[in-house]
């Protein structure tokens, strides 16, 4: 592993006017952490370097060094703001809907998401354990969200009689599965394409019989 001078990845990034400021941070920090998302995302973090960073995005290795102390540090520091955001607008677009309509706007932020996450930032999180508790510190939470939410439409009888902590286990237990290589290759299907159907199975097999269909957000 690199750590102060060494290399880096990262991908796509929203846009100033769709993100909060981050606390204490100067225009131009943020707009180098909307740049590193979009390298990140697209390429991964393991083969890019500080140099090639500081070189494409035209500024100096100590503008990154002023944001964190190694490439590492860098990427954590990016990608755990842009798990946070995800996490946000799901919550957002949920607190919008009444209950039973809110799986999709909680879940799509996610599953927009898996679509811009690249085989290489997959690939190098995998085998970055700081990455990987990250990545499940994030799940958790987003499947906590998921487990009220469940728990309210059982509550409000639009759901049948589920459990909804096992709805929400059966929810991370899956999502770590489809990340292994292994799995994609032996269901043919990418990434995403298994998020999609994941998801696609929680949205559609909750409700009850005798439930009017949920209605569009």
């Amino acid at each position: 592993m690199t750590t102060r001078r060494s290399s880096s990845t990262a991908r796509s990034s929203p846009a100033a006017a769709d993100r909060p400021a981050e606390s204490g941070l100067a225009a131009r920090q943020q707009e180098l952490l909307d740049a590193l998302e979009r390298i990140f995302l697209a390429e991964g973090f393991r083969k890019v370097t500080v140099a090639e960073l500081a070189g494409r995005l035209r500024c100096s290795r100590r503008s990154f060094y002023e944001l964190a102390d190694s490439k590492e540090a860098l990427f954590l520091r990016v990608f755990d703001r842009y798990l946070t955001r995800l996490r946000e607008q799901g919550a957002q677009g949920a607190a919008q809907v009444p209950p039973d309509q809110a799986f999709e706007p909680y879940l799509m932020p996610a599953i927009d998401a898996a679509r811009k996450l690249s085989a290489a930032l997959m690939q190098d999180m995998t085998g970055y354990a700081p990455a990987n508790a990250m990545w499940e510190r994030h799940q958790r939470e987003r499947l906590d969200g998921l487990r009220q939410l469940v728990e309210r439409c059982v509550a409000q009888g639009r759901f049948r009689g589920v459990n909804a902590y096992l709805v929400a286990e059966v929810m991370a237990a899956s999502l770590r599965r489809i990340r292994e290589p292994a799995f994609l290759e032996a269901a043919n299907m990418s990434y995403q394409e298994a998020i999609e159907e994941l998801y696609g199975l929680l949205l559609h097999g909750l409700f009850r019989g005798d439930a009017p269909a949920p209605r569009a957000p």
